[in-house]
């Protein structure tokens, strides 16, 4: 593979991911304008289902790809085949028979959005572990995402718009992606001259993978599921867009560790151990310059953001702020998760989030008469699988990545300006609000920028 500058690569992922996040958070602030928050949990509870399916059964092929494919000349042509064939067919066939004897054969576009899902990410995740990366992420993050905000926007302004018809859009774009990425692995030559490695697979770690991700499905998308049919269509709306702001967060945490994940395999792979404990806490230095400035919209100015998300749930601002808070500081811990997986650490990544599922539950039968539960149990969780999978991280690398008055430090001027915002009640100015977060994000990049051991320099530095 050619040798690419992992400052251009990590640049790029950022800006198209940040695109993805602003088309994410408008397609939703539409679909809440125009078909009301049950409306949208109603979508969201659809959308879930398919995600569901795709994180329990399909999943662990993406990370077989990212964990084989790293090296970037070589195929899993055979073992993939197989696995369509053998494996995804026949279990599509059980669904849809079920489907057909339960008399809900409208249920079964649901189960194309997961079949359709699992090829997109199949195609992005070999795109990206072979350095083809900004194909990758415009079609996983910006082309869909585009069309099914144009989509809605067409037929709600035309007074089209419904249930059904958004969740056919929502089949549309996934459809549109995959023929984006056909024709760009083609014209990349992406799958020639490639030696197919299918037997070396190992179909221990594909189940641990797919372990991980069943652990994974029941953090993202029970809790959406749950919250619809024990209470109903207008709380799961709640759930869903508090979802949507860790899923904002994870648009900072998400590029970095996606972008290093072949890297860390590749790393691990050749026995640098060094050089892996320096990306992560690279990867935790990105993470936080973008952590900062978001801490201080979300925890800050809680008022703004959800009188634009819905003005319904604006009775839950104390809530929304201490979700917030729990994910911001999950996000600013590194990918312990993915270092984990691309380094044989894969049982105890599953171990971690197990445990850490059970303490969810157990907050759901606590509180089961809250109408709100999910929330609860999804901020127990989130904060006991990322500190635990820190300190495993850790211990593995033998110290800590990066000192604790290091990062105590950071949180130093996002806090003043929160505590600045306040004691002066600016909570419900935007101005006042893109003052504070941009002066946040630009004192931090003027200090890496001035910092001797710059993080833009070391990033340039580094090759693939």
């Amino acid at each position: 593979m050619a040798s690419v500058n992992m400052n251009f690569i990590f640049i790029l992922s950022v800006i198209l991911k940040g695109i993805g996040a602003v088309l994410e958070i408008a397609l939703q602030i539409l679909l809440t304008k125009l078909i009301g928050l049950s409306g949208y949990g109603s979508y969201s509870t659809w959308i879930s289902g398919a995600d569901l399916l795709f994180w329990v059964f399909f999943s662990g092929l993406i990370k077989c790809n990212t964990y084989y494919l790293s090296r970037g000349s070589s195929s899993l042509s055979h073992f993939k085949k197989l696995y369509y064939i053998r494996y995804m067919l026949p279990l599509a066939a059980v669904f849809v028979l079920v489907l057909i004897l339960l008399k809900r054969p409208a249920f079964c576009i649901i189960l194309a959005i997961t079949i359709a899902e699992t090829f997109i990410m199949d195609q992005s995740s070999t795109l990206l572990a072979r350095g083809i990366y900004h194909t990758s992420l415009i079609g996983e993050y910006i082309l869909g995402r585009l069309f099914l905000l144009l989509g809605v926007c067409s037929l709600g302004f035309t007074g089209h718009l419904d249930l059904g018809k958004t969740i056919v859009l929502y089949l549309v774009q996934y459809v549109l992606v995959f023929f984006f990425f056909l024709y760009r692995s083609m014209k990349c030559g992406a799958k020639s001259n490639k030696k197919d490695i299918s037997d070396t697979v190992s179909i221990p770690k594909l189940l641990q993978y797919q372990h991980s991700d069943i652990l994974q499905a029941m953090i993202g998308q029970l809790p959406v599921i749950l919250q619809y049919f024990f209470v109903g269509a207008f709380e799961a709306g709640i759930v869903s867009i508090v979802l949507l702001v860790k899923k904002l967060i994870n648009f900072v945490s998400g590029p970095t560790s996606k972008i290093f994940l072949p890297e860390f395999s590749r790393l691990y792979q050749a026995g640098d151990k060094k050089e892996l404990a320096s990306s992560f806490s690279m990867i935790m230095r990105i993470q936080m310059l973008f952590v900062g400035p978001l801490s201080v919209v979300l925890i800050g100015y809680p008022q703004v953001i959800l009188k634009f998300l819905a003005k319904e749930m604006l009775t839950q601002t104390e809530l929304f702020i201490g979700c917030s808070f729990v994910f911001l500081f999950a996000a600013t811990l590194g990918p312990c998760g993915g270092l984990m997986q691309m380094t044989d650490h894969e049982k105890a990544d599953n171990v971690f989030r197990e445990a850490a599922i059970f303490l969810m539950l157990l907050v759901f039968a606590v509180m089961h008469r809250n109408p709100l539960f999910a929330l609860y149990g999804l901020c127990i969780q989130t904060f006991a699988e990322s500190f635990s999978k820190f300190v495993f991280v850790c211990r593995w690398f033998g110290y800590i990545p990066v000192k604790i008055r290091t990062y105590v430090s950071w949180w130093i001027l996002p806090g003043f300006f929160i505590l600045i915002t306040c004691l002066f009640h600016l909570q419900a100015s935007i101005l006042m609000m893109l003052l504070m977060s941009g002066s946040v994000f630009l004192f931090r990049l003027i200090m890496e920028l001035c910092s001797d051991n710059n993080l833009f320099r070391l990033l340039s530095s580094r090759k693939k």
